[in-house]
């Protein structure tokens, strides 16, 4: 009896303390389903890594500043202007040539040896330039990823085409693109869809031989695997279990190949092949090539500074919002 009693005078003693200790608050249903946090997001996760980054913030603004001014520069000064309406776009142009930054020329006027853009406003050309630019990067840009996403991963996923496409990416890689350019050009009259075709000829091959190598690679993991022998479709396969794993990587191409392609256009502008302005399609690299055709430049600095004032900060911007976007859209670095 004692020892029963001692049992439980010290089971008295514990459950006091542990209602000294603890406090019984009750339980509620609704609390219990309720989140604690936020359900995780992958785009607004991804967009929050991005604007972190103060520098991702000057490019944007840039960017939209620059487009801004290609909608809106050339309608915001007024000049005696040339009846160029006919050919789709609207010039102005000045009684003398190297004229320098002034109050009614803010960007000057063109050379003497600048060929069509002899003694025109350059804040005009510039902008319209620009847009143009901007065009067509964005047209050139956007079919290359098509073309290499779905290339890519039909390259990568059947293994039978896989020689054909090698043997084509050798050919490419051995014959100097510029040549193939100037062959196409003897038969082809420049215009703008004609541009987009030489530009995006083998523009896509970098990006299908990148996400084919990523696709071998991650093709034989075993949550693929399951899915093959659960029956799952090639398509199915492409573009639920490869190609989201590879959202990081097309983002960033996209924002890169639009950069990439006005830079291109730079270089056929220099061989001749890019557009003819006296039709009024004017760009970047038509105004740089005019500028840097003769000497005028060196005593007239305006002529190379004006076009490279807007390209520069127009490529740098693209490049870094496409290394940031490489960064923010890896699931790694979300939290």
């Amino acid at each position: 009896m004692s020892e029963n009693n001692n049992i439980k005078n010290i089971d008295s003693v514990v459950y006091h303390n542990v209602e000294d200790l603890f406090t019984v608050v009750g339980a509620s249903e609704e609390n219990i389903e309720k989140l604690t946090s936020a359900p995780y997001s992958y785009w607004r996760e991804t967009f929050k890594q991005l604007f972190k980054r103060p520098l991702v913030i000057v490019c944007l603004a840039l960017l939209v500043l620059i487009v801004f001014f290609t909608i809106f520069g050339p309608i915001m000064k007024s000049y005696p202007v040339i009846a160029d309406e006919a050919r789709g776009i609207v010039v102005h142009k000045s009684e003398v040539s190297n004229m320098p930054w002034s109050a009614q020329y803010w960007f000057g006027t063109g050379g003497n040896q600048m060929g069509y853009f002899t003694k025109l406003d350059l804040w005009t050309c510039v902008w319209v330039g620009t847009r143009l630019s901007l065009i067509l990067g964005t047209v050139v840009a956007v079919i290359d990823t098509i073309l290499g996403i779905i290339i890519g991963s039909l390259w990568g996923y059947f293994r039978k085409i896989d020689p054909i496409m090698i043997e084509l990416r050798n050919f490419v890689n051995n014959v100097p693109s510029i040549l193939l350019y100037f062959l196409l050009m003897q038969f082809l009259k420049p215009s703008f869809w004609i541009i987009v075709f030489l530009l995006c000829m083998f523009g896509w091959l970098g990006l299908a031989g990148f996400i084919r190598n990523q696709i071998i690679i991650i093709r034989n993991r075993e949550y693929n695997i399951a899915s093959q022998t659960l029956g799952s479709s090639p398509k199915a396969m492409i573009t639920h279990n490869l190609l989201p794993y590879l959202v990081s990587v097309i983002v960033t191409v996209v924002s890169t190949a639009i950069p990439a392609a006005i830079s291109s256009e730079v270089g056929l502008a220099f061989f001749g092949l890019s557009f003819n302005p006296v039709n009024g399609d004017i760009t970047l690299g038509q105004l740089l090539t005019a500028a840097t055709n003769s000497s005028e430049w060196v005593d007239n600095p305006n002529l190379l500074i004006v076009p490279l004032v807007v390209m520069v900060p127009l490529t740098i911007s693209f490049f870094y919002i496409g290394l940031a976007l490489a960064d923010a859209t890896d699931p790694k670095n979300h939290r």
